[in-house]
């Protein structure tokens, strides 16, 4: 039977739950009334922290959490098998890890090596989480009703990409190949899905102050000419692109599938 609540019902999956864009999302999750998540991370100690994090907001949240390198088939599903063995099913999937390249050099100096480790994360292992959320999402029932009179729902994914899928720089071949590579693999997967209950879309976040750019500022990155490029001349927060990423999980959008939101300012306008 189909259950409604004004809370979000069921149970959310995210993974690079550890910090920035990913644990902001498990925040607004709870925010948003879901008490059931797993986390998946290769820094378990950052999950650790997180779900105590998460379990302030509201004490009743319950987590489960996953050491994964989203890379790696077994770990990914293990992650999920995890997840359903805890809390019986996955109705919202977050596929957020991803890594940077290490040195931004253009293609012809580029080493295979380096190429490998990118695509193998951000696009691979994108591949392999959502390939992994939708086999367990077809053995679901349609149980989540929606507030928008739209018929129930098996579940959704978000798939995270970015803005250097749409636009480009010299120096990011590999990280902007997986990413357009996400856009590809979203879309195709939310029209083979759709009338099965499970929507797809990815969001595209912009230059958005993570844990991860800190850290390059105090080495001394300078990003100053970069945000002045951006027609809003600031910073992404974590906690604007989460809320973008419930959204598209939520009944609230219902009628949306196979998307590409920008989260940036508009800065895909002003490249």
């Amino acid at each position: 039977m189909a259950f409604r609540s004004q809370a979000m019902p069921g149970v959310a999956l995210i993974t690079g739950a550890a910090s920035g864009i990913g644990l902001a999302t498990a925040v607004v999750f709870v925010e948003e009334g879901v008490t059931r998540l797993v986390l998946a991370d290769i820094n378990y100690d950052g999950l650790a922290t997180a779900s105590r994090q998460l379990q302030e907001i509201n004490p009743k949240v319950e987590t489960c959490l996953v050491k994964c390198d989203t890379s790696v088939e077994e770990e990914v599903e293990n992650m999920v098998t995890e997840g359903v063995k805890k809390f019986g099913a996955i109705h919202y999937a977050v596929n957020n890890a991803g890594i940077t390249s290490r040195i931004r050099i253009k293609t012809h100096l580029l080493q295979t090596e380096e190429w490998d480790k990118v695509q193998g994360v951000n696009l691979r292992g994108v591949w392999l989480c959502q390939r992994a959320e939708l086999r367990q999402m077809m053995k679901q029932e349609a149980e989540l009703s929606t507030r928008t009179g739209a018929p129930p729902e098996r579940g959704a994914i978000v798939n995270i990409s970015s803005l250097f899928a749409i636009i480009t720089h010299p120096t990011v071949g590999a990280y902007s190949a997986t990413k357009a590579g996400v856009l590809g693999m979203t879309r195709t997967d939310a029209v083979a899905y759709a009338t099965d209950g499970i929507r797809i879309n990815s969001v595209l976040p912009g230059f958005v102050k993570t844990p991860m750019v800190e850290e390059s500022m105090r080495r001394g990155a300078d990003y100053e000419p970069i945000i002045n490029t951006i027609p809003i001349k600031r910073w992404g927060k974590p906690s604007e692109v989460a809320q973008a990423i419930v959204f598209l999980c939520s009944d609230r959008a219902s009628m949306i599938t196979g998307e590409a939101l920008c989260v940036s300012g508009a800065k895909e306008f002003a490249a």
